[in-house]
């Protein structure tokens, strides 16, 4: 898989600070990705959803420092009361939706598309705007293709 308009790469003290900063671990498996790449965008940037084009990764965010609209904690932060409880938000569409992983169970480690026009901006956020894209974030980026 390759990406482009990555970040500085990251030791494994900086996910230990992120993690602290959140108050809970990354998955392994997403530790490992930003060990790789710290963000960045896919190269295949077309989501595939059920066999048919869905969407299309923007950007995966980043550890950069929340002063930068594409940090993790950042996005983290901005997303809290939208996105609900037990989803991590890690990258985002061009027209503003955001991929995520799932922290809870039975789905956890799983990956999620949350759109941005279905939420529930009225109230306690939902999962009514959430659609299961993938089992596991190495099977999600397997999975892209050249968007269309």
């Amino acid at each position: 898989m390759e990406f482009v308009d990555s970040y500085s790469p990251l030791s494994p003290d900086d996910l230990a600070a992120v993690e602290a900063k959140i108050g809970r671990p990354l998955p392994e498996d997403y530790k490992s990705f930003l060990l790789k790449h710290n963000g960045g965008r896919p190269v295949l940037d077309g989501v595939r959803h059920n066999g048919e084009h869905f969407d299309f990764i923007g950007h995966f965010y980043a550890i950069r420092g929340e002063m930068y609209y594409n940090d993790l904690v950042r996005q983290i932060g901005e997303h809290e009361g939208m996105i609900p409880q037990g989803y991590l938000p890690i990258g985002e569409s061009p027209g503003g939706d955001v991929f995520c992983l799932s922290l809870k169970e039975p789905t956890e480690g799983e990956v999620f598309h949350w759109d941005h026009e279905e939420a529930n901006y009225d109230g306690d956020p939902w999962e009514f705007n959430m659609t299961n894209l993938s089992p596991s974030l190495a099977a999600f980026l397997e999975g892209l293709c050249v968007g269309e």
